[in-house]
């Protein structure tokens, strides 16, 4: 019954996020100035546009890079608890390369990667998701159901506060230390937090660290990596059942070309694949002046 009602509340889901995905490019285009209130937190208020500025289907997210004066902004939106799960066991990673050609932007010497989440353990992991999971018993269309959501959600947002406490910098030579504390004194800020089964990621990277000035922008490239799930993290856990969209699949050119969710086949879970495999993708920004 548990799988069944998660079944039922993922298709919803599938129909409700289709129409934005599709509205959105797969890659950022724009260069964004960041919200003059923009806060690390997980929660996305000072975003006028909830679902951000592109949908990746690869990652399955939605995301906005921004910037400010002093610092480079990424703000995610995962597309259901299949992603979440993905970044709390696999971990996320956002690549910072000078380069933009696309061999040497891959393993450029003076590249910067920034881990977070940083990968959790099963028990962990099963620890939050097996909370988080519970919101696909509630429908939210009476008052009590969404005063119980919003209960469930703050268990598990304190559980991810609990336990997410580090994050991984490499290639940042002020940062001798490969781990630092989320409450480090660099200005490397990073927080996570859940919308109903959607998890909120966000990072905040001073420019200096970057090799980067609103002064003289050049465009640099970057990466957004979901690590797989490791095999140490699958026995036991929850089953990984996406709470909203399978990567899309392009109708025939009868079609012009539409994107539209894959059907679900009874019996086949088609988000496994997606879970036990990395997957990642490459964008291009230039720094925006006020």
């Amino acid at each position: 019954m548990k799988n069944s009602t998660i079944t039922l509340f993922a298709l919803f889901l599938i129909a409700s996020f289709t129409a934005n995905a599709q509205k959105q490019p797969q890659v950022q285009e724009i260069s964004v100035r960041a919200p003059d209130n923009i806060k690390i937190d997980g929660k996305l208020n000072e975003w006028p546009n909830k679902f951000l500025n592109a949908y990746n289907s690869t990652d399955r997210i939605y995301y906005v890079m921004s910037n400010d004066d002093n610092n480079l902004y990424l703000t995610i939106r995962g597309m259901g608890n299949g992603v979440a799960k993905k970044a709390i066991a696999g971990g996320l990673t956002l690549t910072i390369s000078h380069s933009v050609e696309k061999k040497a932007r891959v393993k450029a010497a003076d590249n910067v990667y920034i881990t977070f989440p940083v990968p959790q353990d099963g028990k962990t992991t099963a620890g939050i998701m097996g909370v988080v999971n519970q919101v696909a018993d509630f429908n939210d269309d009476t008052l009590a159901n969404r005063k119980q959501i919003d209960s469930i959600v703050a268990i598990a947002n304190k559980r991810i506060n609990d336990a997410m406490k580090e994050i991984r910098v490499v290639g940042v030579k002020e940062v001798p230390d490969s781990v630092i504390s989320i409450y480090n004194t660099q200005g490397i800020k990073a927080a996570a937090q859940f919308i109903k089964m959607q998890p909120i990621i966000e990072l905040a990277i001073p420019l200096k660290y970057l090799g980067l000035s609103v002064d003289n922008p050049v465009k640099f490239s970057y990466n957004i990596k979901l690590s797989a799930i490791p095999e140490s993290n699958q026995p036991g856990a929850p089953v990984v059942v996406d709470m909203a969209m399978p990567a899309p699949v392009v109708i025939s050119a009868s079609n012009s070309g539409m994107i539209a969710p894959p059907i679900p086949v009874m019996g086949m879970n088609p988000n496994n694949g997606y879970a036990f495999n990395s997957t990642d993708f490459w964008g291009e920004y230039t720094l925006v002046k006020k």
